[in-house]
């Protein structure tokens, strides 16, 4: 069983504290990021009376779970979020259990609270100008994005929604925010998207200024033509893993208490 000090700061810092807590619990745990020989561990799974945990960064890179295919067995349990259908149809077909921690509702709406922080974080630390009075939009009004703009709110922000559903839609005016209505982008000085699709193409970046910049907090490889970004000078970030990045202690204590009944159950 790995020891708390294995548990090395160079890895996704959820991760690690979530090892920390489940170890805590009697759990044995490997840290997949920065242990190179599962299949040493699973030859020493006859010294345990349950299975080891295997915790994945999130996201995963997809050498580290080529590499994990070699190593694991039916006495793991994969724990990650966000999980390749590829790596999870592997799992299935060798009997191997996983949780993903994003397919479960009250993890995701619970985990939009610290990605929204982290991503205004990363628009602070970029932008030249305050939040305060900026034109923002946020792209997707999904759970990330409905928590996001209300964050922005309170920040006394000017906050504008871009979606097509019809319900987001009602319920973002319900809100009070404005609602993207002409396709007409240049007054934002920072956009949000939480969309996983290329939604901020071409024709929306010619039209923002020099200035701007864009926070792309959805899935790998976003929603941003990150080339034409670069070629017209305008900062645009993808942002995976906030939680991890920004607030790895609380993010673990909620994914923690949510396993905590599905690994029992396994």
């Amino acid at each position: 069983m790995q020891s708390n000090s294995s548990f090395h700061t160079d890895t996704d810092r959820r991760q690690r504290y979530l090892g920390e807590f489940l170890m805590k619990s009697g759990y044995h745990v490997i840290l997949a990021e920065t242990s190179p020989e599962l299949d040493l561990a699973a030859a020493s799974i006859s010294e345990y009376n349950n299975r080891l945990l295997v915790l994945l960064p999130v996201p995963a890179p997809t050498v580290l779970l080529k590499r994990l295919r070699e190593s694991l067995t039916p006495q793991h349990i994969v724990l990650g979020g966000n999980i390749p259908k590829e790596f999870t149809a592997f799992c299935d077909e060798n009997k191997i259990a996983y949780i993903d921690y994003f397919k479960y509702p009250a993890i995701a709406i619970e985990n939009a609270v610290a990605t929204a922080e982290g991503a205004i974080c990363e628009a602070i630390s970029t932008s030249e100008y305050n939040l305060h009075h900026s034109e923002v939009l946020v792209i997707g009004f999904g759970k990330c994005g409905e928590i996001l703009a209300d964050k922005l709110a309170g920040l006394k922000c000017h906050v504008t929604i871009s979606t097509r559903d019809a319900i987001a839609r009602a319920r973002a005016k319900a809100y009070g925010y404005d609602l993207l209505s002409d396709n007409s982008y240049q007054k934002f000085n920072i956009l949000f998207n939480t969309a996983p699709a290329l939604v901020i193409g071409r024709s929306v970046i010619d039209q923002l200024s020099s200035d701007a910049v864009i926070i792309d907090i959805a899935s790998a490889p976003g929603g941003t033509d990150f080339n034409y970004c670069a070629e017209k000078g305008i900062q645009a970030k993808l942002c995976p893993g906030i939680p991890g990045k920004y607030s790895p202690k609380t993010s673990a204590k909620i994914l923690y208490g949510h396993i905590q009944e599905k690994l029992s159950n396994l």
